[in-house]
């Protein structure tokens, strides 16, 4: 393995083969697909016929927009809800976040604490690295293969074979797929060096070590092979780095966890970054009541203003941009429009300012009722906004109307078909 860094090698793979790791608005219940098959239906129903240009860069423009709509949606996933607004929701502090990173998860009616916490070592997964192979003919005779993957104590056994003209890197690949299309915690990707040689690099999903295990997988050669010692001739159960759980300290008091995010106290999400500094642990606390609500609402302006500028940015003459922007800044003017007693307005952009001073001053004197009241229809109804972006993003794109719907009240489904066009969008994410 001389001449790559295993982690830097790993964390390619892995954000290139693992699945991304969804937001909360990303992860749907049952219900809530149901939701989105209906509007689509609605919407299917409802709509006239449109001539629709084939145009990649606009209906590019339209995914993307889509996108712009989901990060604004995942910022606000918890603000504007039917239960309680994050805009008045303790926050929790850590006072070197490099290190340790908190979040709040608490119902805000305990009593909290702070406390330290010192980090020794952070929980690491498994990593087998292989041999590195020329990519010439594979040195193996020709036949069918097989290995064993057990993986926290589940076997699995992999079938594969090779042919005449093969090569080393055709078979490494091969293995790769395997491996990433099983599902099994595994994740694999190829390495090359200098020379063009390449080698095969299989790591956990999970860090740390289950109770009773000394590692997370273990390869090794199959009885049902034709063909022997194909785990040793690629090097698939070479162990490259062994998989540890975290250690730490809780308020002096030893810890240890296999992974490196769990909960203290059911109140703070706790996610280890770094290992702290000798004597130097990281303070964990919760912000007072005033500070939670400025920092509450500069996420929600932030997060605003970042998707105007993002829709604005749009340069595409068959995509309506102006239409958007026009109709979120629309939004903000209706339910902030008394809002600037409390330091937040609306520029000449439809970006929204805000003086964080003015907000803390109205909280102090006992307003922050009324300041939060606003902020929160305003939320929800840029959530609903953005739910109906990610519904139809293709209402943005120029779409000239050919065929008004049958007046006389058919149900017949309407041959634009909005589902064709946000299906391909939730591909990642359903």
């Amino acid at each position: 393995m001389a001449g790559i860094g295993i982690n830097e090698a790993y964390n390619n793979f892995a954000s290139t083969y693992v699945a991304k790791e969804n937001a909360n608005v990303d992860k749907h219940k049952k219900s809530d697909l149901q939701n989105v098959y209906k509007s689509i239906a609605r919407i299917n129903k409802e709509s006239p016929l449109h001539v629709l240009k084939q145009d990649d860069n606009a209906q590019a423009e339209a995914v993307g927009i889509k996108e712009h709509a989901r990060a604004l949606r995942s910022q606000l996933q918890d603000i504007g809800s039917e239960e309680e607004s994050a805009l008045s929701k303790r926050s929790a502090v850590s006072s070197d976040s490099d290190k340790v990173s908190v979040e709040y998860v608490g119902s805000g009616q305990e009593n909290s604490t702070e406390f330290t916490i010192a980090v020794d070592q952070l929980a690491t997964n498994q990593i087998n690295a292989g041999h590195f192979l020329p990519d010439e003919e594979v040195a193996l005779p020709k036949g069918n293969y097989a290995f064993n993957a057990n993986v926290n104590g589940h076997e699995y056994e992999f079938q594969y074979s090779i042919h005449e003209g093969d090569t080393n890197k055709d078979i490494q690949s091969k293995l790769t797929r395997l491996i990433n299309k099983a599902g099994i915690g595994l994740v694999a990707g190829l390495q090359e060096n200098s020379q063009n040689q390449s080698t095969i690099i299989i790591g956990s999903n999970d860090t740390g070590l289950k109770t009773g295990y000394t590692l997370r997988f273990e390869i090794s050669e199959s009885s049902s092979s034709e063909k022997g010692l194909n785990v040793a001739y690629f090097g698939l159960n070479l162990v490259a780095q062994e998989p540890v759980n975290a250690h730490f300290y809780l308020n002096g008091n030893e810890h240890y966890s296999s992974s490196n995010r769990f909960t203290v106290g059911n109140q703070f999400d706790i996610t280890l970054k770094q290992a702290t500094e000798p004597g130097v642990p990281v303070s964990i606390g919760v912000k007072n009541e005033n500070d939670a609500l400025i920092e509450n609402v500069r996420g929600l302006v932030n997060g605003y203003n970042g998707f105007i500028d993002s829709v604005s940015g749009v340069q595409n003459s068959d995509f309506k941009s102006s239409k958007l922007v026009g109709e979120t800044v629309s939004i903000a003017q209706h339910h902030l429009q008394n809002t600037e007693p409390y330091g937040i307005t609306i520029n000449a952009e439809g970006r929204i300012d805000y003086d964080a001073q003015k907000l803390r001053d109205a909280a102090n004197a006992g307003k922050t009722k009324e300041a939060i009241e606003p902020l929160k229809e305003f939320t929800k109804a840029l959530v609903a906004k953005t739910e109906e972006i990610s519904i139809d993003p293709m209402k943005y794109v120029e779409r000239p109307v050919f065929n008004y719907k049958d007046p006389h009240g058919s149900d017949n489904p309407s041959p634009y078909i909005t589902s064709e066009y946000s299906g391909m969008m939730f591909n990642n994410y359903c």
